[in-house]
C-alpha cells in the first residue's frame, strides 16, 4: 500500500496552480474512506452536455445516465483530512443548443449528515474551480463572468470546472461517510 506522501507526490502532476495540496501531519495508513461523490445528469447529447476532460481520469465516471465525480477512494487517494485538496478540470460543459450560453453557476446541496447545520458544512467545504480559481458552490457566480473565463459559449463551445475540497479552514476537517452531494449546474442562454 502507497503511504499518503507517495500518493500526495502521485497527485500533484494532475494539479494545476499554486499551492493547490495542502497537508498536515505524516502518517502511513489511512482507517476511513474519504470521498466525495457527486452525480449529476448527464448526457452528451443534451443542450448542456457534461464529459469528463479525461476520458482516462479515475475521478470522473460518466458510463452511466449521470456524471459522477468520486474525489476519493477505500485505498485513502483522493481527499486529505485536515487539508486543501484541488481537483482541476475534471468535466467539461458543452452548449449543444442553438443559442450562447451567457452564464453557468454551481450549487451544491448536501443530505445525510445528521443536521442541517453538518449538510452546511459539508456544503460550505465544496467549492468549484473554474480557470484556475476557487469560488463557492452557491449558485451566485458565474463562471463566464469577466472574473474567470470572460467568455460566453457559441453552439460546440466548452469550459472546463473541477472541485475544491477544503477541510482546513472551514468547521470541519473530514467528510462525514454518509454525505450525499448533488451538483445542480445552471445555464443561461441569450435570446435569439
Amino acid at each position: 500500500m502507497a503511504s499518503r506522501r507517495s500518493v500526495l507526490i502521485g497527485l500533484g502532476g494532475l494539479v494545476a496552480g499554486g499551492g493547490a495540496i495542502l497537508g498536515t501531519g505524516a502518517f502511513d495508513t489511512v482507517e476511513a474512506q474519504r470521498t466525495v461523490s457527486v452525480e449529476t445528469t448527464g448526457d452528451a447529447d443534451a443542450l448542456l452536455a457534461l464529459t469528463p476532460v479525461n476520458e482516462d481520469g479515475p475521478y470522473v465516471d460518466d458510463s452511466g445516465d449521470t456524471i459522477q465525480l468520486t474525489l476519493g477512494d477505500a485505498d485513502g487517494n483522493g481527499l486529505n483530512q485536515n487539508a486543501v485538496t484541488t481537483f482541476e478540470e475534471l468535466v467539461a460543459v458543452t452548449n449543444n443548443g442553438t443559442q450562447t450560453v451567457d452564464s453557468i453557476t454551481f450549487t451544491v446541496d448536501v443530505t445525510g449528515t445528521g443536521s442541517d447545520d453538518a449538510n452546511a458544512d459539508h456544503e460550505e467545504a465544496f467549492g468549484i474551480v473554474a480557470n484556475g480559481e476557487t469560488i463557492a458552490a452557491t449558485g451566485d457566480t458565474n463562471i463566464l463572468s469577466d472574473d474567470y473565463y470572460d467568455t460566453s459559449l457559441d453552439s460546440g463551445e466548452a469550459v472546463n470546472f473541477g472541485a475544491e475540497i477544503d477541510l482546513l479552514n472551514g468547521d470541519i476537517s473530514d467528510f462525514n461517510d454518509d454525505a450525499t452531494f448533488t451538483l445542480t449546474i445552471s445555464a443561461e442562454a441569450t435570446d435569439s
